[in-house]
Protein backbone atom coordinates (compact mmCIF):
# COMPACT_ATOMS: atom_id res chain seq x y z
CA UNK A 1 0.00 0.00 0.00
CA UNK A 2 1.54 3.38 -0.84
CA UNK A 3 1.18 6.02 1.79
CA UNK A 4 -0.54 9.54 1.04
CA UNK A 5 1.16 12.92 0.19
CA UNK A 6 1.94 14.62 3.53
CA UNK A 7 3.45 13.92 6.94
CA UNK A 8 3.26 10.03 7.83
CA UNK A 9 0.82 8.72 9.42
CA UNK A 10 1.25 8.85 13.36
CA UNK A 11 1.09 5.41 14.24
CA UNK A 12 4.01 4.37 11.23
CA UNK A 13 6.23 7.44 12.47
CA UNK A 14 6.04 5.97 16.28
CA UNK A 15 7.21 2.80 14.72
CA UNK A 16 10.01 4.54 12.65
CA UNK A 17 11.10 6.50 15.61
CA UNK A 18 11.06 3.60 17.98
CA UNK A 19 13.99 2.46 16.40
CA UNK A 20 16.00 5.49 16.73
CA UNK A 21 19.18 5.11 19.23
CA UNK A 22 19.25 7.13 21.91
CA UNK A 23 22.52 7.16 22.82
CA UNK A 24 23.63 11.03 23.52
CA UNK A 25 22.83 11.76 26.76
CA UNK A 26 23.02 15.98 25.66
CA UNK A 27 19.81 15.42 23.91
CA UNK A 28 16.92 16.23 26.30
CA UNK A 29 14.25 16.17 23.53
CA UNK A 30 14.58 13.97 20.56
CA UNK A 31 12.77 12.54 17.90
CA UNK A 32 9.82 11.78 19.12
CA UNK A 33 6.31 11.92 17.76
CA UNK A 34 4.37 15.10 18.36
CA UNK A 35 7.76 17.35 19.71
CA UNK A 36 8.00 20.02 17.41
CA UNK A 37 11.70 20.22 18.21
CA UNK A 38 15.13 18.72 19.49
CA UNK A 39 16.67 20.49 22.43
CA UNK A 40 20.35 19.71 23.56
CA UNK A 41 22.08 20.52 26.46
CA UNK A 42 25.41 21.76 25.85
CA UNK A 43 25.88 23.32 29.34
CA UNK A 44 25.25 26.39 31.27
CA UNK A 45 22.12 28.22 31.70
CA UNK A 46 20.79 27.99 28.25
CA UNK A 47 19.58 25.09 25.76
CA UNK A 48 20.25 24.52 22.30
CA UNK A 49 16.84 23.99 20.29
CA UNK A 50 16.63 22.71 17.18
CA UNK A 51 13.74 22.81 14.26
CA UNK A 52 13.95 21.78 10.62
CA UNK A 53 10.73 22.16 8.35
CA UNK A 54 10.36 22.33 4.45
CA UNK A 55 8.22 24.93 2.47
CA UNK A 56 6.47 22.72 -0.45
CA UNK A 57 3.06 24.54 -0.34
CA UNK A 58 4.16 27.95 -1.07
CA UNK A 59 4.66 30.01 -3.90
CA UNK A 60 4.62 33.61 -2.43
CA UNK A 61 6.56 34.87 0.03
CA UNK A 62 8.19 31.33 0.86
CA UNK A 63 10.46 33.23 3.03
CA UNK A 64 7.81 34.23 5.64
CA UNK A 65 6.75 31.07 5.56
CA UNK A 66 9.86 29.33 6.36
CA UNK A 67 10.50 31.25 9.07
CA UNK A 68 7.39 31.37 10.36
CA UNK A 69 6.97 27.52 10.13
CA UNK A 70 10.13 26.72 12.08
CA UNK A 71 10.39 29.66 14.39
CA UNK A 72 6.59 28.15 15.28
CA UNK A 73 8.40 24.89 16.67
CA UNK A 74 10.89 26.91 18.32
CA UNK A 75 8.43 28.86 20.09
CA UNK A 76 5.95 26.43 21.27
CA UNK A 77 9.39 25.18 23.82
CA UNK A 78 10.02 28.85 24.91
CA UNK A 79 12.69 29.24 23.07
CA UNK A 80 14.06 32.48 20.99
CA UNK A 81 15.41 31.65 16.92
CA UNK A 82 18.77 32.72 16.03
CA UNK A 83 20.24 30.92 13.07
CA UNK A 84 18.66 29.70 10.07
CA UNK A 85 20.64 27.38 7.32
CA UNK A 86 18.50 26.97 4.35
CA UNK A 87 18.41 24.29 1.71
CA UNK A 88 16.95 25.63 -1.33
CA UNK A 89 16.45 23.00 -4.82
CA UNK A 90 14.87 24.96 -7.79
CA UNK A 91 14.27 23.37 -10.99
CA UNK A 92 15.54 23.26 -14.08
CA UNK A 93 14.95 26.08 -16.24
CA UNK A 94 14.92 28.31 -12.97
CA UNK A 95 16.35 32.16 -14.12
CA UNK A 96 19.06 33.88 -12.22
CA UNK A 97 16.62 36.28 -11.42
CA UNK A 98 14.28 33.76 -9.66
CA UNK A 99 16.84 32.32 -7.74
CA UNK A 100 18.12 35.99 -6.76
CA UNK A 101 14.54 37.03 -5.60
CA UNK A 102 13.97 33.55 -3.98
CA UNK A 103 17.23 34.27 -1.58
CA UNK A 104 16.43 37.65 -1.19
CA UNK A 105 12.64 36.76 0.14
CA UNK A 106 14.53 34.69 2.63
CA UNK A 107 17.15 37.15 3.65
CA UNK A 108 14.30 39.87 4.42
CA UNK A 109 12.53 37.36 6.41
CA UNK A 110 15.53 36.63 8.23
CA UNK A 111 15.81 39.97 8.93
CA UNK A 112 12.32 40.75 9.99
CA UNK A 113 12.92 38.09 12.80
CA UNK A 114 16.26 39.30 13.66
CA UNK A 115 17.63 36.04 12.77
CA UNK A 116 21.07 35.19 11.17
CA UNK A 117 21.26 33.38 7.90
CA UNK A 118 24.23 31.64 8.14
CA UNK A 119 24.15 28.59 5.59
CA UNK A 120 22.93 25.92 3.76
CA UNK A 121 22.45 24.63 0.33
CA UNK A 122 21.29 25.54 -3.20
CA UNK A 123 20.69 23.40 -5.95
CA UNK A 124 19.18 23.35 -9.49
CA UNK A 125 17.59 19.41 -10.14
CA UNK A 126 15.21 17.73 -11.48
CA UNK A 127 13.91 16.01 -8.50
CA UNK A 128 11.60 19.14 -8.07
CA UNK A 129 9.24 20.80 -10.09
CA UNK A 130 9.10 24.14 -8.04
CA UNK A 131 10.94 25.65 -5.56
CA UNK A 132 11.63 23.44 -1.82
CA UNK A 133 13.02 25.86 0.75
CA UNK A 134 13.98 23.26 3.69
CA UNK A 135 15.29 25.53 7.07
CA UNK A 136 17.04 24.31 9.77
CA UNK A 137 16.38 26.76 12.65
CA UNK A 138 18.57 27.12 16.24
CA UNK A 139 17.41 28.90 18.75
CA UNK A 140 17.86 29.14 22.64
CA UNK A 141 15.64 28.85 25.76
CA UNK A 142 16.71 29.23 29.33
CA UNK A 143 16.56 25.77 31.11
CA UNK A 144 13.98 26.93 33.44
CA UNK A 145 11.49 27.76 30.57
CA UNK A 146 11.71 24.72 28.58
CA UNK A 147 8.21 23.61 27.66
CA UNK A 148 7.18 20.24 26.11
CA UNK A 149 4.28 18.78 24.23
CA UNK A 150 4.65 15.76 26.40
CA UNK A 151 4.24 18.21 29.43
CA UNK A 152 0.25 18.32 28.89
CA UNK A 153 -1.06 16.65 32.16
CA UNK A 154 -4.84 15.51 33.07
CA UNK A 155 -6.60 17.98 34.67
CA UNK A 156 -5.43 20.49 32.62
CA UNK A 157 -7.62 23.02 30.69
CA UNK A 158 -6.77 23.36 26.32
CA UNK A 159 -6.47 26.59 24.91
CA UNK A 160 -6.37 27.39 21.29
CA UNK A 161 -4.47 31.13 20.64
CA UNK A 162 -5.30 32.25 16.68
CA UNK A 163 -7.63 30.79 14.08
CA UNK A 164 -8.28 27.82 12.16
CA UNK A 165 -7.46 27.52 9.72
CA UNK A 166 -5.04 30.49 8.74
CA UNK A 167 -2.19 29.00 6.58
CA UNK A 168 -4.08 26.31 4.23
CA UNK A 169 -6.76 29.83 3.88
CA UNK A 170 -3.59 32.06 2.50
CA UNK A 171 -2.27 29.38 0.51
CA UNK A 172 -5.52 28.39 -1.19
CA UNK A 173 -6.89 32.15 -1.48
CA UNK A 174 -3.51 33.29 -2.20
CA UNK A 175 -2.09 30.72 -4.94
CA UNK A 176 -5.51 29.57 -6.46
CA UNK A 177 -7.60 32.18 -6.74
CA UNK A 178 -9.00 31.15 -9.64
CA UNK A 179 -9.81 27.46 -8.43
CA UNK A 180 -11.80 29.14 -5.92
CA UNK A 181 -13.64 31.52 -8.20
CA UNK A 182 -14.95 28.47 -10.21
CA UNK A 183 -16.19 26.79 -7.26
CA UNK A 184 -18.22 30.11 -6.64
CA UNK A 185 -16.38 32.11 -3.53
CA UNK A 186 -16.46 35.54 -3.22
CA UNK A 187 -13.37 38.27 -4.29
CA UNK A 188 -13.86 39.08 -0.80
CA UNK A 189 -13.41 36.19 0.92
CA UNK A 190 -10.34 35.55 -1.65
CA UNK A 191 -8.86 39.06 -0.93
CA UNK A 192 -9.26 38.42 3.05
CA UNK A 193 -7.86 35.00 3.22
CA UNK A 194 -4.76 35.50 0.67
CA UNK A 195 -3.86 38.60 3.28
CA UNK A 196 -4.00 36.38 6.44
CA UNK A 197 -0.54 35.52 5.41
CA UNK A 198 0.37 39.39 6.62
CA UNK A 199 -2.52 39.64 9.16
CA UNK A 200 -2.88 37.94 11.66
CA UNK A 201 -0.21 35.94 10.27
CA UNK A 202 1.55 32.77 10.90
CA UNK A 203 3.66 33.19 13.48
CA UNK A 204 2.63 32.00 16.73
CA UNK A 205 5.59 33.67 18.93
CA UNK A 206 3.60 36.56 20.41
CA UNK A 207 0.34 33.88 21.27
CA UNK A 208 3.36 31.86 23.56
CA UNK A 209 5.32 34.73 25.12
CA UNK A 210 1.93 35.78 26.25
CA UNK A 211 0.88 32.63 27.49
CA UNK A 212 3.98 32.33 29.24
CA UNK A 213 4.14 35.35 30.53
CA UNK A 214 0.15 35.09 32.00
CA UNK A 215 0.27 31.16 33.23
CA UNK A 216 2.55 28.05 34.35
CA UNK A 217 2.02 26.85 30.49
CA UNK A 218 2.43 22.47 30.53
CA UNK A 219 2.55 22.20 27.11
CA UNK A 220 2.30 23.62 23.96
CA UNK A 221 1.89 22.32 20.27
CA UNK A 222 2.29 23.95 16.92
CA UNK A 223 -0.49 22.30 14.76
CA UNK A 224 0.42 22.07 11.06
CA UNK A 225 -0.30 19.34 8.30
CA UNK A 226 -3.46 17.76 9.49
CA UNK A 227 -4.78 20.88 10.83
CA UNK A 228 -6.10 20.84 14.22
CA UNK A 229 -7.25 17.41 14.02
CA UNK A 230 -3.91 15.74 13.75
CA UNK A 231 -2.53 18.03 16.21
CA UNK A 232 -4.76 17.17 19.29
CA UNK A 233 -3.68 13.54 18.02
CA UNK A 234 0.12 14.38 18.40
CA UNK A 235 -0.18 16.31 21.51
CA UNK A 236 -2.28 13.58 23.29
CA UNK A 237 0.46 10.88 22.13
CA UNK A 238 3.39 12.75 23.40
CA UNK A 239 2.06 13.82 26.41
CA UNK A 240 -0.02 10.30 26.84
CA UNK A 241 -2.88 11.57 27.87
CA UNK A 242 -6.51 11.37 26.73
CA UNK A 243 -8.72 14.77 25.52
CA UNK A 244 -12.36 16.05 25.83
CA UNK A 245 -12.66 19.18 22.84
CA UNK A 246 -15.45 20.77 22.02
CA UNK A 247 -14.93 21.62 18.60
CA UNK A 248 -17.93 24.02 18.37
CA UNK A 249 -15.94 26.30 20.75
CA UNK A 250 -12.72 26.47 18.10
CA UNK A 251 -12.48 29.53 16.68
CA UNK A 252 -13.10 29.27 13.02
CA UNK A 253 -11.89 32.02 10.10
CA UNK A 254 -15.09 33.12 8.29
CA UNK A 255 -13.92 33.02 4.96
CA UNK A 256 -12.09 29.35 6.33
CA UNK A 257 -15.42 27.81 6.79
CA UNK A 258 -16.83 29.87 3.30
CA UNK A 259 -13.62 28.67 1.25
CA UNK A 260 -13.81 24.68 3.07
CA UNK A 261 -17.47 24.90 1.90
CA UNK A 262 -17.16 25.60 -1.33
CA UNK A 263 -14.42 23.02 -2.00
CA UNK A 264 -15.80 20.23 0.01
CA UNK A 265 -12.86 20.65 2.89
CA UNK A 266 -12.81 19.75 6.45
CA UNK A 267 -11.36 23.01 8.03
CA UNK A 268 -10.11 21.34 11.26
CA UNK A 269 -7.96 18.94 8.56
CA UNK A 270 -6.47 22.00 7.21
CA UNK A 271 -2.97 23.30 7.55
CA UNK A 272 -3.06 25.09 10.65
CA UNK A 273 0.02 27.39 11.20
CA UNK A 274 -1.01 30.73 13.03
CA UNK A 275 -2.73 28.30 15.86
CA UNK A 276 -1.19 27.40 18.92
CA UNK A 277 -2.70 24.45 21.68
CA UNK A 278 -1.60 24.84 24.77
CA UNK A 279 -2.29 22.86 28.10
CA UNK A 280 -2.42 24.83 31.66
CA UNK A 281 -3.89 24.42 34.96
CA UNK A 282 -7.31 25.04 34.94
CA UNK A 283 -7.31 27.38 37.12
CA UNK A 284 -4.85 30.11 35.28
CA UNK A 285 -6.91 29.43 32.50
CA UNK A 286 -9.30 32.24 32.23
CA UNK A 287 -5.88 34.26 33.01
CA UNK A 288 -4.41 33.26 30.27
CA UNK A 289 -7.46 33.71 27.84
CA UNK A 290 -7.48 37.49 29.10
CA UNK A 291 -3.94 37.98 28.90
CA UNK A 292 -4.37 36.86 25.07
CA UNK A 293 -7.34 38.59 23.99
CA UNK A 294 -6.14 41.89 25.22
CA UNK A 295 -2.88 41.06 23.42
CA UNK A 296 -5.36 40.93 20.30
CA UNK A 297 -4.97 37.14 19.44
CA UNK A 298 -8.15 35.32 19.20
CA UNK A 299 -8.14 32.36 21.53
CA UNK A 300 -10.72 29.83 23.31
CA UNK A 301 -10.56 27.55 25.76
CA UNK A 302 -11.87 24.24 23.82
CA UNK A 303 -11.26 21.33 26.34
CA UNK A 304 -9.62 19.71 28.72
CA UNK A 305 -6.84 16.69 28.85
CA UNK A 306 -8.03 13.63 30.45
CA UNK A 307 -6.71 10.09 31.56
CA UNK A 308 -5.55 8.16 28.65
CA UNK A 309 -8.06 5.38 29.09
CA UNK A 310 -10.71 7.85 28.37
CA UNK A 311 -9.43 8.11 24.84
CA UNK A 312 -9.04 11.25 22.24
CA UNK A 313 -12.97 12.40 21.80
CA UNK A 314 -14.70 15.68 20.52
CA UNK A 315 -18.06 17.00 20.96
CA UNK A 316 -19.83 18.27 17.98
CA UNK A 317 -23.46 19.74 18.54
CA UNK A 318 -23.70 17.90 21.59
CA UNK A 319 -22.78 14.35 19.91
CA UNK A 320 -19.41 13.14 21.12
CA UNK A 321 -17.03 11.15 18.89
CA UNK A 322 -13.59 9.75 18.35
CA UNK A 323 -11.38 12.67 16.90
CA UNK A 324 -10.86 11.69 13.36
CA UNK A 325 -7.55 10.80 12.59
CA UNK A 326 -5.74 13.04 9.72
CA UNK A 327 -4.55 10.56 6.58
CA UNK A 328 -3.43 13.20 4.83
CA UNK A 329 -4.27 17.28 4.90
CA UNK A 330 -6.94 18.81 3.22
CA UNK A 331 -4.63 20.85 1.45
CA UNK A 332 -2.93 17.91 0.00
CA UNK A 333 -6.45 16.43 -1.51
CA UNK A 334 -7.27 19.63 -3.34
CA UNK A 335 -4.01 20.10 -4.92
CA UNK A 336 -4.05 16.30 -5.88
CA UNK A 337 -7.54 16.69 -6.93
CA UNK A 338 -6.87 19.41 -9.28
Amino acid sequence: MSLPIGKLPLPLLRRVLDRVPRRDPAVIVGAEPGEDAAVIDLGGSELLVAAADPITFAAAGIGTYLLAVNGNDLAVTGAEPRWLLATVLVPAGTTPDQVQALLDDVTSACAAARVALVGGHTEITDSVTSPVVAGTLLGTVARDSLVRTSGARPGDALLLAGEIAIEGTAILAGDHAHALCRAGVSDEDIRTGAGRLQSPGISVRPAAATLQSAAPVHAMHDPTEGGLAAALHELAEAAGVGLMVDRDAVPVLPECRRICRALGLNPYALLASGALLASLPSANAPAALTALQESGVAAAAIGEVTAKPAGRRWTVGGSDAAIPTVERDELARFLESA
